[in-house]
């Protein structure tokens, strides 16, 4: 495809494309929210802690189709990212890596809806219809249709976390990401797996900023990739000190330290040629005064 045709496509795209990546922030916000104070005054007890996650299902069923929606929507954020990396460098990004978003986006969906019916089901049944004692809350929770999906939910999570690490360095490695917005792409994805807080803080300020970078709020600050259509790296670090040192050079108005040499060195020769003394200078008078005193 010519280079002005996918930044047509591109062109039309990235406003649908921003919508979905604010949409994805606002729902992973939602359902953090929602979760927190739906459990907020869980008992620490098994049995009513059961009971009462059993009598707010349908909070626990807002935050998890929250949950599921905004995965979606990463996916389909990371696709398109994706194809504007590959459109600009084929190399940036291997091409089995496309596929590992929508794995995860659309997996954990499913995961997440069957975790919820059998967990529905079982949480029914306890309330109503056992003497809901500790061993029946314990043999509820490792019950091999309960557990086995929420095992299997690693596999989606760990590829959407995996297509987020390769899709973020990929788009930094032809300029569309800022250094800034790829690493934090990457913390991102590690927070997927591993979440230190409640609140998933570092995904929704990700997906926020990159909906505002597609949207193009701020063309003056804009990658230049995105405008060029093409792979414009970022320097390395040894290229942005010889950058600096350029500037900070134009700015005082010299020239380089090899070009300034020569002309010391004639400034030193014209120097040394001028200073030599006469026959007849202060050097000669002081030799007559000396041979004055002897006699």
């Amino acid at each position: 495809m010519a280079t002005n045709d996918f930044l047509e496509a591109e062109t039309r795209e990235r406003p649908r494309v921003a919508i979905v990546a604010a949409l994805a922030a606002l729902l992973t916000l939602a359902a953090a929210i929602v979760g927190v104070l739906v459990l907020q005054d869980e008992p620490d007890n098994l049995p009513a802690s059961l009971l009462y996650r059993n009598s707010n299902q349908a909070g626990l069923a807002i935050s998890a189709v929250c949950s599921l929606l905004g995965s979606i929507g990463i996916a389909y954020v990371l696709d398109f990212m994706f194809r504007a990396s590959r459109n600009r460098s084929e190399g940036a990004i291997q091409s089995w890596v496309r596929p590992l978003p929508w794995i995860g986006g659309i997996g954990l969906a499913v995961v997440g809806i069957v975790i919820q019916v059998v967990l529905a089901t079982k949480l029914s049944h306890f309330a109503n219809d056992s003497t809901q004692t500790y061993e029946e809350a314990r043999k509820l929770l490792t019950s091999s249709d309960y557990s086995i999906p929420r095992y299997l939910g690693i596999i989606p999570q760990l590829a959407l976390a995996f297509g987020l690490i390769m899709i973020s360095l990929g788009a930094m490695r032809v300029g569309l990401l800022t250094r800034f917005m790829g690493y934090l792409g990457v913390i991102a994805a590690a927070l997927f797996v591993l979440p230190l807080v409640p609140l998933p803080i570092v995904q929704i300020f990700w997906l926020g900023a990159l909906a505002a970078l597609i949207w193009g709020f701020n063309k003056a600050r804009e990658p230049p990739a995105w405008r060029l259509g093409e792979a414009v790296p970022w320097p390395s670090a040894a290229e942005v000190r010889e950058q600096r040192v350029r500037a900070a050079e134009a700015r005082r108005g010299g020239t380089p330290s090899s070009e300034q040499e020569p002309a010391t060195i004639d400034a030193v020769s014209d120097d040394e040629d001028g200073d030599e003394p006469d026959s007849d200078g202060p050097s000669s008078a002081t030799s007559r005064r000396k041979r004055k005193k002897r006699r």
